[in-house]
């Protein structure tokens, strides 16, 4: 048989199936949905709420204090060459001055004194390790025109310790909840192959190899799948909509906002599709798997 052949056999083995069996392939891709929309809605509530915190800066800014023997911004160019550092700003003396005022409440008059220099603010590498650091510090105060350096790292390093802990803790939890959903798909695949047995060793008994045998399988979980991944989707929607108004009239009693909303929709395409590839991954092992027994 040509490959269409056989693919045309797979899909109306599929379509029988699906139309001898209609309920344990619609219970099996409800409960899919709900496996994969409970983690996902998580996800997107978590996501939401972090924003406040994804949108703060957390690079490590350190304020320079020049002398005044070197124009500022051949300091603030020789800082800028060094490696750690990303960007450099220019506050001159003037302005440091007022705002310093501005800022204890102080009127500030025409002719008085300004003891401030000029001052540069660098800023390093988000991603930057406590050693890269001390050494982009010690690079700074050895150039000329430079008199004090000012940074404070405890604060990004424990900031560094917290993120490794969560992004472990994520990693766990996503691989378990990858193996549950795998576990979810299979306990549902073999709902909807009750008949399956029958057919592999009738397969079997015509001389039919193992991927003409699997394929109606296969094609039934990328199905199940993609039903599934659409249900989760819209599931998740309509519980984010829910969530998502009374929390934003919570948010809304603190000055804030947070949108709880899915992803665009080109990332929503690539789950289906995600979704729908493993679900027919999984049928076809477990397809083959049942081939070996009837073997």
């Amino acid at each position: 048989m040509s490959y269409l052949s056989n693919c045309r056999w797979a899909a109306r083995e599929t379509v029988r199936g699906l139309r001898n069996e209609p309920d344990p392939f619609l219970f099996s891709t409800v409960l899919t949905s709900l496996a994969l929309a409970v983690p996902l809605f998580i996800a997107l509530v978590f996501y939401g709420l972090s924003e406040p915190l994804r949108n703060l800066p957390l690079a490590v800014e350190m304020p320079i204090f020049t002398d005044g023997s070197v124009p500022v911004e051949k300091v603030a160019e020789d800082v800028g060459n060094i490696p750690g550092v990303a960007e450099t700003l220019i506050i001159p003396k003037d302005v440091a001055f007022a705002e310093l005022n501005e800022t204890l409440g102080v009127a500030s008059k025409k002719n008085a004194k300004n003891p401030l220099p000029d001052i540069l603010i660098a800023t390093l590498e988000t991603h930057i390790s406590g050693e890269r650091i001390a050494e982009t510090v010690a690079a700074v105060e050895a150039l000329k025109g430079v008199d004090v350096v000012s940074v404070e790292t405890s604060w990004h390093e424990r900031l560094g310790v917290i993120t490794r802990a969560a992004n472990t803790g994520l990693a766990i939890l996503g691989v378990a909840i990858l193996a549950l959903i795998i576990l979810v798909i299979m306990g549902a695949l073999r709902r909807t192959n009750r008949s399956a047995t029958e057919e592999m060793r009738a397969l079997h008994l015509f001389g039919a190899s193992p991927v003409f045998a699997v394929r109606p399988t296969a094609w039934r979980g990328v199905l199940m799948m993609t039903a599934a991944s659409i249900l989760a989707l819209g599931l998740t929607k309509v519980g984010l909509w829910a969530f998502g108004n009374a929390l934003a009239e919570a948010a809304a009693l603190y000055q804030t906002t947070i949108v709880l909303t899915l992803p665009a929709w080109r990332d929503c395409a690539v789950f289906v599709v995600f979704c729908a590839v493993t679900g027919g991954i999984v049928a076809s092992f477990a397809a083959l798997d049942l081939w070996r027994r009837v073997r």
